[in-house]
């Protein structure tokens, strides 16, 4: 794995880190209703995923060159050229979508949980 492809995860890996302490912050303060906690966190990570499909699918070759990924690289680990650059914005956009596929598989298990729950200890009903 290249530096720039191995920045890439890391930074990924954080932003889903703030939306994971966000989620677990709201499902902790709505533990007193699990299948509303549940819900919440389902929700939390289908946002995550979105913003990651919206993020991959407006990411430019230009606006790469301006992204977190590519300025916090070192010039001689940035990719030369013109297709070293449109690989390493392809990659980025690879694992953006991974991320967003693997936050929408967690959005549907807890959405999943959150009806399990709800049908085996009764809906309370707001």
């Amino acid at each position: 794995m290249n530096p720039c492809e191995r920045y890439a995860r890391f930074t990924l890996l954080r932003d889903a880190g703030f939306f994971a302490v966000a989620a677990v912050t709201l499902m902790i303060g709505f533990s007193f209703e699990p299948a509303l906690a549940l819900d919440i966190g389902a929700s939390v990570a289908l946002l995550f995923a979105v913003v990651q499909l919206v993020r991959a699918s407006r990411l430019t070759e230009d606006r790469f060159r301006h992204c977190e990924v590519w300025q916090a690289l070192e010039p001689d680990e940035r990719p030369a050229g013109a297709h070293g650059i449109r690989f390493a914005l392809t990659s980025l956009q690879d694992q953006m979508l991974r991320f967003a596929k693997s936050a929408a598989g967690t959005a549907v298990t807890l959405y999943g949980s959150g009806l399990a729950v709800s049908l085996t200890f009764g809906f309370s009903g707001v």
